[in-house]
C-alpha cells in the first residue's frame, strides 16, 4: 500500500515538474516572440501568473528598452487581471528594491493595481516639498497619483491630496492623471475635487468620464445638477465601479440622441468638425504632394485660418503651435514652438498658413519626433490635432503608433485625427492608422465629408 502511494506520489511530482518545464519554455518563448514585435504574444500570459517564474518574465519585457510603450501598456493591463500569488509577489519585491526605477518601469507598476505598491506610491506624493505648480518631475507625481487611483478605499487624506493636483496651475500630465485616478476612488471627496474642473478645456472629458465612473450619471457639464444629485443621495451615494469603456458606449449613445443641429462642423470654433477644445494645442498637419489633389492644401488652410479667426474670441492665456510635414518639417514658431494667443502670434500664425504649399513625402515619424523630444517636453500641451491624407513616407506604421502613444503616455495629451480622402471602413475590426491613433490617445477620430 505504501508502494503503491509512493508511486503515485513520484507520478505527480513529475507531472508538476512537466507542467513547471512547459510553463518556462512558454514564458521563454512569449519573451522571444514579444521582443521581436509581436504583441499577440502575450495572450498566454494571462494564465501564467502561478508560474515562480511568470514575475521574472514580466520584469525582463518591461525593463527591455527596445519593446515598444504599447505593448507594455497592453502587458499592464494582463498583470492587472491577475489574482494575488506568486508572480505579483515576484514584481512587490523588485518594486520595494528599485524605488527609483525609470519611467517605463514606474508606468507599469502604476497600471496594475499592485496592493503591495500603495504605500510606495503614496509617499511619492508626500515627499514633495516644493508648490506643486513647482515639481520638476511632473510625470513621477503623475504616475503616482493614476496608480492611487486602483483603490476603491483610500481614505481622506489621500483623495483630498490627489484632488490638489488638478489645480490650474499644475502640469497638465499631473492634472490628466489626478481627474482619471479620482474615478476610481469612492468618496464623496473625489466627486467634489471634480465637479469644479468640469467645464475646463484641458480636463472636462476626463472629469466627465470620471464623475460617469464613480455614479454612473452623466449631466455633461451642468454643475448645478450634480449639485442638486449629491445633495439628494446624502451619505448614500451608489458607486457603480463603471469603466472608461462604459463611458465611451455613453457617448455614443448621446451622439445617436444629439440633435442635428449641435453639429460640432457648425460651429466656427471646429478643425474639420473637430470640437476645438484645449488650453495647450499642437495642430500637426500633412502638406505632402497629394494634398493637392481635389484641393485638399486650399481646404485645409482654409479650415485653419478660420480656426486662427474663432480663437481671437478665446482666451489670451491659450497656447497653440502648428507643425507642418512635406518636403520638410516647419514650426509655426520655430523658436519657442508653442505660443500665446496674442496679437502678434495671431498674425505670425495667418501668415504660415498663408505660405503653405503641398510639396514632399509623408515624414509623419518625423514631425511626432520633433514634437515629442522638441515640443512637449516643455509645452504643456494637452490636445493635438493631427491631419493626413496618406501613409508615412519616413516609416511603418506601426512607428507612428507607437511614437503618438508614447507621446498621449508620458504627457496624458489627446491625440484627435482626421483623415483626409479616407472611405469609411466596411470592416470596423480592421481600423486604419489614424483612426488606431485616436483610439488609443484618448481623441476623436474624423472623416471629412
Amino acid at each position: 500500500m505504501h508502494l503503491r502511494f509512493a508511486c503515485f506520489a513520484m507520478v505527480l511530482l513529475t507531472s508538476e515538474s512537466r507542467a513547471a518545464d512547459d510553463g518556462e519554455v512558454l514564458l521563454k518563448g512569449i519573451v522571444k516572440n514579444v521582443r521581436a514585435g509581436n504583441q499577440e504574444a502575450l495572450a498566454p500570459l494571462k494564465d501564467l501568473h502561478a508560474h515562480k517564474l511568470a514575475g521574472d518574465a514580466v520584469l525582463t519585457l518591461i525593463g527591455d528598452k527596445k519593446i515598444g510603450t504599447g505593448i507594455k501598456l497592453r502587458l499592464a493591463e494582463i498583470v492587472a487581471a491577475w489574482p494575488a500569488g506568486e508572480a505579483r509577489k515576484t514584481l512587490a519585491g523588485w518594486l520595494a528594491k528599485h524605488p527609483s526605477c525609470d519611467d517605463d518601469a514606474l508606468m507599469f507598476f502604476a497600471g496594475i493595481g499592485l496592493m503591495e505598491a500603495r504605500t510606495f506610491f503614496w509617499n511619492l506624493l508626500t515627499q514633495i516639498k516644493v508648490p506643486l505648480s513647482e515639481v520638476r518631475d511632473t510625470e513621477r507625481v503623475a504616475l503616482a497619483a493614476k496608480a492611487l487611483g486602483a483603490f476603491h478605499d483610500n481614505p481622506d487624506v489621500v483623495v483630498s491630496r490627489v484632488g490638489t493636483l488638478l489645480e490650474p496651475a499644475n502640469a497638465h500630465v499631473m492634472r490628466a492623471c489626478a481627474a482619471e485616478a479620482l474615478g476610481g476612488m469612492h468618496h464623496a471627496l473625489a466627486i467634489q475635487s471634480l465637479l469644479p474642473h468640469l467645464s475646463d478645456d484641458a480636463l472636462g472629458s476626463i472629469v466627465r468620464c470620471s464623475l460617469y465612473r464613480l455614479t454612473g450619471q452623466d449631466f455633461v457639464e451642468d454643475a448645478d445638477k450634480w449639485k442638486a444629485w449629491l445633495t439628494e443621495q446624502g451619505a448614500s451615494i451608489p458607486w457603480k465601479g463603471l469603466t472608461r469603456a462604459d463611458f465611451d458606449n455613453n457617448l455614443k449613445l448621446q451622439k445617436l440622441l444629439k440633435p442635428l443641429d449641435d453639429d460640432p462642423a457648425m460651429n466656427m470654433a471646429s478643425f474639420y468638425g473637430v470640437e476645438f477644445r484645449a488650453k495647450g494645442a499642437l495642430f500637426i498637419l500633412d502638406v505632402s504632394g497629394s494634398m493637392t489633389i481635389d484641393d485638399r492644401i486650399s481646404k485645409l488652410k482654409a479650415q485653419m485660418s478660420n480656426l486662427l479667426t474663432a480663437m481671437q474670441n478665446k482666451s489670451n492665456k491659450l497656447r497653440y503651435g502648428i507643425l507642418t510635414f512635406g518636403e520638410n518639417v516647419d514650426s509655426c514658431f520655430p523658436a519657442r514652438g508653442i505660443s500665446l494667443n496674442d496679437e502678434k502670434n495671431h498674425k505670425q500664425a495667418v501668415r504660415f498658413v498663408e505660405r503653405i504649399q503641398a510639396d514632399g513625402g509623408t515624414p509623419m515619424c518625423e514631425a511626432l519626433t520633433h514634437a515629442l523630444t522638441k515640443m512637449l517636453p516643455d509645452g504643456n500641451i494637452d490636445a493635438i490635432y493631427f491631419l493626413s491624407d496618406g501613409q508615412p513616407s519616413d516609416g511603418t506604421p506601426q512607428y507612428v503608433l507607437e511614437l503618438a502613444t508614447r507621446i498621449h503616455t508620458k504627457f496624458q495629451t489627446r491625440i484627435h485625427t482626421i483623415s483626409i480622402g479616407e472611405l469609411p471602413a466596411l470592416n470596423s475590426d480592421q481600423p486604419s492608422l489614424l483612426n488606431q491613433i485616436a483610439n488609443a490617445c484618448g481623441g476623436t477620430f474624423t472623416i471629412p465629408p
